[in-house]
């Protein structure tokens, strides 16, 4: 069992805190990943605008942002990823853009964030980056049932 702490800035009843932490065992579960734990937290724009201006210089809002960890410490049962910030504002615009439903692009932000946390990486190269979106694709698209029972809920 992993173990999941979400902090939610925000009042949103289609992403509930029930809801992220299912989708992000799961997630965990089909990359083989237990005893991990991974923090996430549901913002706004401006929040996210700030931390992506402190912590990668761009000064302005994104969908995801990911900090990995990985450590194991000393006596503690988890494994530490990392911490995920995903603006909920910018999903919800997004999923528009691209034609998912609100929560399938939740969704597909956090498996992004995961990966992240596991090491991947879309921004050392062209090879990096097939990688890592064929692998988001495919959990995405293999755990495509147990999201749709969990996006009418």
């Amino acid at each position: 069992m992993n173990r999941i702490l979400i902090n939610k800035e925000l009042y949103d009843r289609q992403i509930t805190k029930k809801f992220i932490k299912e989708s992000a065992e799961k997630i965990l579960e089909y990359m083989g990943i237990d005893k991990a734990e991974v923090s996430i937290t549901l913002t706004d724009d401006r929040t996210i605008q700030s931390i992506n201006k402190e912590w990668r210089g761009k000064n302005m809002p994104t969908d995801v942002l990911s900090f990995p960890i990985d450590e194991k410490p000393p006596k503690y049962r988890y494994r530490v990823l990392g911490d995920i910030v995903i603006s909920l504002p910018y999903a919800k615009r997004q999923s528009e853009e691209i034609g998912l439903s609100y929560r399938e692009e939740v969704i597909r932000l956090l498996i992004h964030g995961i990966l992240h946390l596991l090491g991947y990486d879309h921004e050392r190269s062209k090879k990096d980056e097939d990688i890592m979106f064929s692998l988001q694709d495919q959990i995405f698209e293999n755990l495509s049932s147990y999201f749709s029972k969990t996006t009418h809920t």
